[in-house]
């Protein structure tokens, strides 16, 4: 995997972090994995990753619907 490569992969996870504000969304160098980090309260620590980015957005709209604290409307 060349440099331009780690390029593109970086251009996606901030093309999904846009799609995903609620989410800190990274591309690891090493583990060649995109990470998720919840910024909104969860039941429980999480954090997500996965190798295909399409799966992996559909991986955190699961887990968002999952584990998001819902604030009662007053």
């Amino acid at each position: 995997m060349g440099r331009s490569n780690d390029n593109r992969f970086y251009a996606i996870a901030e093309e999904i972090q846009q799609l995903r504000p609620d989410w800190l969304v990274i591309f690891g160098c090493y583990s060649r994995l995109w990470w998720a980090y919840p910024l909104f309260p969860v039941r429980r620590r999480f954090i997500l990753h996965a190798d295909d980015p399409e799966k992996f957005i559909v991986r955190m709209d699961s887990a968002e619907q999952k584990l998001r604290i819902r604030r009662p409307i007053d």
